[in-house]
Formats: structure tokens, sequence, C-alpha cells
């Protein structure tokens, strides 16, 4: 497993929209891959985190800590699902990726 930092201090937002912005998780920490999600999505857009639409229309927000959390080493070497006009891609190497979804 891949030594983390600090959230805030692993942000890297572009400003084209469409390039991929990426930001990490600890599974040492009290952020979790959904606070990971959401946080990097809110940043992403623009959004208090509060006026996004609710993780649970996406994805299973408990199953989805759990898959990256619970274990001691996960297995699951990423899962992608679209969130709020974004890809989102979550990483067992605690790497949450956020990607615009174009709409050409």
């Amino acid at each position: 497993m891949t030594e983390t930092t600090d959230q805030a201090d692993t942000l890297e937002f572009t400003e084209n929209a469409t390039e991929p912005c990426t930001t990490e998780w600890d599974r040492d920490s009290e952020d979790t891959p959904v606070f990971a999600v959401v946080s990097a999505v809110a940043e992403a857009s623009g959004a208090d985190p509060l006026e996004l639409p609710p993780l649970g229309d996406a994805i299973d927000p408990d199953a989805l800590n759990e898959l990256f959390t619970v274990r001691s080493e996960s297995t699951v070497a990423k899962v992608t699902f679209e969130y709020a006009g974004y890809d989102i891609t979550v990483r067992g190497n605690g790497e949450v990726q956020v990607r615009s979804i174009q709409n050409d």
C-alpha cells in the first residue's frame, strides 16, 4: 500500500475541467474514500459539498468505503463510476481521480 499524505496537501486541480483532478485518502485517517470523492468533486465543480447530489444515487457509499477500508489489504484495484457530471476512479492505493464528463 502506498503511503499517503493529508488530503488537503494532495489536491491537484487544473483550470481545464476536462483534465483529471486527483486527491488521496489514507486508511489510517478519519478520511474515507467517500469523503475524498465528495470533497474532490466539490472542489472541481466549485460547489458546496452539501449542494451536490447524494452520492448514493451513483454508488453505495457504505460498500465503497468497505471495499477499500475494512480489509487490511484490499484486493480491489479500482472502482469507476459517474457522479455529478464527473467520471470518478477510486483506487486501492488511496488515489481518487475526478475527470469532468465532456458533453460534445
